[in-house]
């Protein structure tokens, strides 16, 4: 049971001055005056100031580090001292904060860095507490000295290679250096084992510095063609703004099965009065409209779709490899349409080697359910066949359940399962509705 309490409220803080960038010299002092306030529809809060580690996320995001955790050799968290740290706030009200930086005349070269932790304390007591916070990062240039600019990547991994998914290439990279970076670049190339490059790709860069001592991840999808079994290697670089490169490392990868890029995206014009056929670019998906499956024009697109983005798969049943979207219907289909895919050596292997229990499926959102659909299996030919008159999400779908009939007819008895939300987010929903009941019952 989650206890909901009318004395832990949510306090939004708002604060002028939300980044230090300065440069100090050896010995020299700086300010960065603040100031803390709540709106004036905000709960009243005790307000706490701390000086933090500087800790990075793989995104790039900053994260505050406990002072206990901090031993980064760039830190300047011991060099700022702040003249308030706790105080109350009523909702409207403000107050000044001031941090004073003060760098030893044998603190070295480079950069320093801190993070100015600000939050609201938590209230009451009970199950729940929920506060907000707001990290005001603190970057400090040494002026009169040299910043070393090195950095090191430390891996490159290729994932799982899945047939009509991307290839991706994630390269770990650590700042090496004492000082921080902007704007870094990660460039990827696959070549093959005669060294002719067979794809390529970048990651821009992150829209924030990299700091000292912290590592990132850079996740690029280059663009890759149809790859036979084999041997390939990666090669990822990353450089500063001017080209600089500070690291280039390479990986090997093995294709044991012949590898197709995922589809891109192609689209039909369909009219009332005509049939048409929407084929994807490496043909191995077909969808055929009768004459009169649509009651008005519709530009209709056959698009990639991933696997990690597709709702949780029916008790009893698990995803093929091969998955794709149809936009641009409004709504049901007058005529069944004939949906085709061409299932790849991954669906068959996710299926224990039994095409027979591969299906066609399609996520209805309206009833937040996957429909199997009674498909016809042609292992010959290896492709897979139903009808529908529902066009969305759709997946290859390993399951023993069989639904006869078109999908019009198939929806009611096909093997569905509401995907159940997830935790989380059922305590998220719980939480706000809470916390508006409470704010209503003040007013």
């Amino acid at each position: 049971m989650l206890v909901i309490l009318c004395t832990v409220p949510a306090s939004a803080i708002n604060i002028l001055g939300t980044k230090y960038v300065g440069s100090i010299a050896p010995g020299g002092t700086d300010t960065f005056p603040m100031t803390i306030g709540l709106g004036p529809n905000e709960n009243p809060s005790d307000i706490s100031v701390e000086v933090m580690g500087f800790g990075q996320q793989m995104d790039s995001g900053f994260v505050p580090i406990d002072p206990a955790n901090d031993t980064n050799p760039y830190s300047a968290r011991t060099f700022i001292s702040l003249d308030n740290t706790t105080f109350h706030l009523e909702p409207g009200a403000s107050q000044p904060v001031t941090a004073t930086i003060t760098l030893p005349k044998d603190v070295g070269t480079g950069g320093r860095y801190a993070i100015i932790y600000v939050h609201a304390l938590p209230v009451g007591s009970g199950q729940t507490t929920i506060t907000t916070a707001i990290i005001v990062p603190v970057l400090i240039t040494i002026s009169g000295t040299t910043p070393s600019l090195t950095g090191s990547i430390t891996g490159v991994d290729v994932g799982s290679l899945t047939v009509g998914q991307p290839i991706v290439v994630t390269t770990t990279f650590k700042n090496t250096g004492n000082y921080q970076y902007r704007y870094i670049v990660n460039n990827v190339t696959i070549t093959d084992g005669n060294g002719n490059i067979i794809g390529e790709g970048s990651a821009q860069p992150w829209p924030n510095s990299i700091i000292p001592g912290n590592t990132v991840q850079y996740v690029v999808t280059p663009d890759v063609k149809n790859l036979s079994a084999g041997t390939y290697t990666v090669d990822s670089k990353i450089l500063l703004e001017n080209g600089q490169v500070l690291d280039d490392k390479t990986n090997t990868f093995t294709v044991g099965t012949n590898y197709v890029p995922p589809i891109t995206a192609s689209s039909i014009s369909l009219t009332p009065g005509s049939a048409g056929t929407l084929t994807s670019t490496d043909g191995r998906i077909s969808i055929l409209f009768p004459q009169g499956a649509v009651l008005g024009d519709a530009m209709v697109t056959l698009q990639p779709y991933s696997l990690d983005s597709l709702p949780s798969a029916p008790a009893g049943a698990k995803f093929g490899a091969t998955c794709f979207e149809v936009t641009g219907l409004s709504g049901l289909l007058s005529k069944d349409a004939t949906v085709r895919v061409t299932y790849s050596a991954d669906d068959l292997a996710a299926a224990g080697g039994d095409a027979s229990q591969l299906k066609l499926s399609y996520y209805d959102a309206a009833q937040n359910a996957w429909v199997i659909l009674s498909t016809q299996v042609d292992s010959s030919s290896t492709t897979l066949t139903a009808t529908t008159n529902h066009l969305s999400v759709w997946a290859v779908m390993v399951s023993s359940s069989t639904t006869g009939g078109t999908a019009a007819e198939a929806a009611p008895e096909a093997t569905t399962t509401k995907s159940p939300l997830p935790l989380t987010v059922i305590l998220v929903a719980i939480i706000i509705a809470g916390i508006a009941f409470c704010k209503s019952g003040r007013k």
